[in-house]
């Protein structure tokens, strides 16, 4: 009979061995998923409106949770607050109206929900780097040059 020398796997602490068959645990965050996309679909889908009451909201669509709760979910996926996320599709889809039409900047900060049009360019500025205008002229010379 021969006799072989039994393997010993070595675990780094009693913690990690505990991982491997007791405290298996599911990811929250998988299965809560789609709320966050459910916010995420809400804002894109008009982002001038913005969410005045998040309760209300979470509610509307049948999240189960409330929006504070949300905020945390949201930011947890995100890695933004659910007002960063709103401010950042505003500023994206004016940012596209600018890129494709010759609507003056104004008309373009209202429809994304800006009131003055100082906020809205510091806004901009602040996210893009670029006044509306430069960006503008940016995007109509890589049209002409193209």
């Amino acid at each position: 009979m021969i006799y072989e020398q039994p393997v010993v796997l070595r675990w780094g602490s009693p913690r990690e061995f505990l991982k491997l068959f007791f405290l298996k645990t599911t990811d929250a965050r998988v299965s809560e998923d789609w709320r966050v996309q459910k916010l995420k679909n809400l804002i894109d889908s008009d982002p001038a409106r913005g969410l005045s009451c998040l309760d209300e909201a979470c509610q509307a669509l049948g999240l189960g949770i409330s929006g504070r709760q949300a905020r945390r979910l949201f930011k947890a996926y995100t890695g933004l607050g659910i007002k960063e996320y709103a401010k950042k599709s505003r500023l994206d889809a004016a940012a596209q109206q600018l890129r494709t039409t010759d609507a003056p900047v104004k008309a373009i900060a209202i429809d994304a929900g800006y009131r003055h049009v100082r906020n809205f360019t510091r806004c901009f500025l602040k996210h893009f780097h670029l006044s509306p205008i430069n960006f503008r002229r940016i995007w109509q010379f890589k049209d002409v040059a193209a």
